[in-house]
Formats: structure tokens, sequence, C-alpha cells
């Protein structure tokens, strides 16, 4: 049985698209949702962490309130092919491969040019693995659709899958990722280098949103940087960091919209 876990801050959203989706499922489940409406929880880790110790599941699934499952079947899918994987320690719906290189100059060149083209639909669509479709319009994710199980470097974290055994003594950290973004991205991390394996399901999926960064984005990102430095590249839905420092800052202050005084002060932080 897979515990459904679902932080709630906007109920007729949560109604539309998560609690829509599962009220057609035609297998049994846990539904976990936890009111957050009063910001009582700072993090996404905190409360998932919290909360899922009253989770009965074999799985637990940490899901967004504005994720739709699209198909009545969607979660007996889900643990036919979870039943089926070796060394399992997350599955998610959206995910990236790690990219093959020649060294992390190289990478970034390659990534630097398309982005700068325009043309970084091609790069998702060479990396990027999943049946996930975005908005009420239902417009396809740039990356590769799949029809079977696919091993990743990091899944997103609009829904995450993980044994309850695994999680019980392996949980989000709390510490890393104390906002709401990119506790998927570290946990696919932490995990791996633990010895077990993420995928991502070939389990077609709505999400209402794209995704936003922020402040808090790049003060995560930053700290995920140095915590798995062993890394090199770390390939995400958002984008493809380096945990090299120079080619980092670079990386943020051309591709996104923060001030780069403010992301040169937040590496010196932490470096």
């Amino acid at each position: 049985m897979i515990s459904v876990i679902s932080i709630i801050n906007d109920e007729k959203i949560a109604r539309e698209f998560l609690l829509r989706g599962l009220s057609h499922q035609t297998t049994k489940f846990e539904l976990i949702l936890i009111d957050n409406e009063s910001s009582f929880y700072k993090s996404a880790s905190q409360a998932y962490n919290s909360r899922s110790t009253e989770a009965n599941g074999d799985y637990l699934m940490f899901i967004h309130q504005d994720v739709f499952l699209s198909s009545n079947n969607w979660l007996k899918e889900a643990e036919n092919w979870l039943s089926t994987l070796s060394s399992f320690g997350l599955a998610g719906v959206a995910g990236m491969l790690k990219p093959k290189y020649i060294n992390e100059f190289e990478l970034f060149a390659r990534y630097y040019s398309l982005k700068r083209l325009g043309m970084l639909s091609f790069w998702y669509r060479r990396f990027g693995r999943g049946n996930m479709f975005h908005g009420r319009n239902k417009l396809p994710w740039e990356g590769k659709p799949i029809s079977e199980i696919v091993s990743v470097q990091t899944v997103d974290e609009q829904l995450l899958i993980v044994p309850t055994n695994v999680f019980d003594h392996m949980q989000f950290d709390e510490t890393i990722c104390n906002s709401w973004h990119l506790h998927g991205v570290e946990y696919s991390l932490t995990i791996s280098e633990k010895g077990y394996n993420v995928y991502v399901l070939p389990c077609p999926v709505i999400h209402l949103s794209t995704g936003k960064t922020d402040e808090s984005y790049y003060e995560t990102l930053t700290k995920i940087i140095k915590k798995h430095r062993d890394e090199k590249v770390i390939n995400t839905t958002c984008g493809l960091w380096l945990t090299n420092q120079k080619l980092t800052k670079f990386l943020f202050y051309e591709f996104k919209k923060t001030p780069i005084s403010k992301i040169i002060s937040l590496m010196k932080k932490r470096t």
C-alpha cells in the first residue's frame, strides 16, 4: 500500500488536482494531508519528516497539492512498477540523467551554448525523462517520454516515492533543505551515495505549476553543491549545476534573475 502525503496551503487547488485524482483510484491507499495554511512548517523537509511517522504503507509518496494523477489505476500501476525494482531508494515522475562528459568545462560549454542559442529544449530532450504535463492546458514537458522505468541522477520534487523502510533511517535533510526547494534533488544524491538507485516511473501526471526560483532556492542549491561536491555535475529539471565554484557563480548570474551581488555573497558564506 502507498501512503500519500501532501502539504496543503490552498484547499481549492488541492481539490482540483490532488484530491480529484485520488478520488478515482481503484486500489487502497492511505492519505495524510498536512495543513500548512498557517505556515506552521517552514520547509517541505520539516513537514514531511514530522508527519511520515504516522504512515502505515509500504511506500511513502510525497506529492504536491497541484499534481493530478492521470489515470484511475495510477497508484496500482505505480506499485506494480515499484515491486520490480532492485536497490530501490527513490522514484519520481520526472528526472534527469547524469551527462557523460570529458570534464566540467566541456560540459559547461555545451550547456551554455544551448542556453545562449535558445535551444535548451535539446538538453531536456537528451537528458530529461518522464511523462509529465504542465498547467490546465496539459502542455508536455520537454523531457523524453518513457514507457519503461529509467534510472536517473535526480528527480523533481513534485512527486517522490520512497520505501518506508528506507525513509525510516534516512529522512530529508532539514538543515540543507530548510525551504521549499530541492529536497528531491538532495535526497536523490544522498540516496545514491548510500548505494540505492533513483528511478523515474512511466506514470503520467499533470502538474499545474512550472516551478519558480527565489533567493531561498539559491541558498539551498549552494548548500547542496557544497555537500555533494564530489558529484562534479548535478543535472536537475531546473537546469545543470556544476560544483566548480567559478562556473556555478557564472551560471547563477547568466541564467537567473537574482542580482550577482547576492549570488556572490551566498557563495562566499557557503565556501
